[in-house]
């Protein structure tokens, strides 16, 4: 594949995938929880998201091909630890396909009540799924003009919001107490989950080395003053209680600030968020699965080398479809949330474990990059993605046996079939 995306197409293919629909839907039912002190939860969510900015940056420079993620995992952990990394986010990406088309049918039926929300749901993977199949330059050009007006639209929000802030909507500002608020940061940091995706598409970057770390520290910045500004709008005009029972929260902030008007330009701005997000998912989760199929894992007919064709066309029919099946489990947007944000921070964990061997196991790579962290720094970032991923981790799993025994049997059905495969591969 060739490198196609440069510094402006790389930043808002992460924006775009970061911001997508989660911050106009998980804030509202976040708040209903925690109540105005859902702030500090998207706060501290940001405090992950930089770990893995860091990891993803230096990972991605160190390894910028196609599936960067796997490939620094395998020669710097081991090739298990990478495929079971991989075979976890290919669950994350259809589990925040099926979230984000939800999100997207919900803000839909806003715009067009005729409209079943399931029914513009499963259209829009359906549409992006096709859309992929004939490359992405073409797609990062629309996705561009997308991403510039639904940022337009939540500046305006957020920036509106702060004239129509209500003292009283603030008190008090922990109605629960401490627990729920740090609770809520796992589903919190779904909203940032995807600052390591610039991974996955670092074969098809320009000069990766300089633009990766570049594109992540301007995605970064970009997408915490959006999250903390537009969950200060929504608890500071909207009651607590109230965001609880809102399906498209972001509108109804809109509708309190500008009118019915400004409410359907903003629920507009949300559908073409929701857009964006699914589109980025199903380019990114294709290349993972390209990247397997050239280590030999999967078939190589999902390969686009392999069949002599230039883009991924197999790769991103099996994502399509699995999409749609978890669009079929019909769990919520909240359980949706947990499950990738918990599957992200295994991957952000493993991913600092792979920072911590750079300069062992691959030191001349590391000699020879042009962006590369002293290997103090190294430790630090290494060592911190580790114990902050687990710390969150532990929250996700110790309240809900249901959540760990699902883990488990996706993790075991992972390392069975990465098992036979080596074996069969080998003989």
């Amino acid at each position: 594949m060739t490198r196609e995306f440069g510094l402006i197409a790389v930043i808002v293919t992460v924006v775009g995938y970061v911001i997508g629909a989660s911050i106009f839907i998980l804030p509202g039912q976040l708040a209903g929880s925690v109540g105005p002190a859902v702030i500090i939860s998207y706060c501290l969510a940001a405090v992950i998201a930089l770990f893995a900015c860091i990891s993803a940056a230096q990972l991605g420079s160190l390894y910028p091909r196609t599936g960067a993620g796997y490939v620094a995992i395998t020669h710097l952990v081991t090739p298990l630890a990478a495929f079971i990394t991989i075979w976890l986010m290919l669950a994350a990406y259809v589990f925040a396909i099926a979230l984000i088309a939800n999100g997207f049918g919900e803000y839909f039926n806003v715009l067009i009540p005729a409209v079943d929300p399931k029914i513009a749901a499963y259209g829009v993977v359906l549409l992006f799924g096709a859309l992929n199949l004939g490359g992405a330059a073409n797609l990062v050009r629309v996705q561009s003009l997308i991403v510039l007006l639904f940022m337009i639209a939540l500046v305006a929000v957020s920036v509106g919001g702060l004239f129509t802030v209500d003292a009283a909507n603030l008190d008090p500002f922990m109605p629960a107490g401490i627990n729920p608020v740090v609770l809520a940061v796992v589903p919190a940091f779904f909203s940032y989950g995807g600052f390591m995706v610039v991974m996955e598409m670092a074969g098809e970057i320009k000069n990766p080395a300089r633009t990766i770390p570049l594109a992540l520290g301007i995605s970064f910045i970009v997408v915490l003053i959006t999250y903390i500004a537009l969950s200060f709008a929504l608890v500071g005009t909207i009651n607590w209680q109230e965001l609880a029972s809102q399906s498209a929260p972001v509108s109804r902030l809109a509708e309190a600030i500008y009118g019915s008007a400004g409410a359907s330009l903003i629920t507009l701005a949300a559908v073409g968020a929701a857009a964006t997000s699914v589109n980025a998912l199903v380019l990114v989760a294709s290349r993972d699965v390209v990247a397997l199929s050239e280590s030999g894992l999967f078939s190589a007919r999902l390969n686009p080398e392999a069949m002599g064709k230039q883009h991924p066309t197999a790769a991103v029919l099996v994502i399509t479809g699995f999409a749609i099946a978890s669009l079929m489990l019909g769990q919520t947007v909240m359980e949706y949330a947990v499950w990738v944000s918990a599957i992200t921070l295994i991957y952000q964990a493993i991913a600092g474990v792979a920072l911590l061997f750079i300069t062992s196991r691959a030191q001349q790579a590391y000699e020879q990059a042009q962006f590369k962290l002293s290997s103090g720094w190294l430790m630090f970032w290494g060592a911190g993605s580790v114990l902050i991923s687990l710390a969150f981790l532990y929250l996700v799993f110790q309240d809900s046996q249901g959540r760990t025994l699902g883990a488990l049997l996706y993790l075991a059905l992972g390392v069975a079939y990465y098992v036979v495969r080596t074996r069969r591969r080998n003989l």
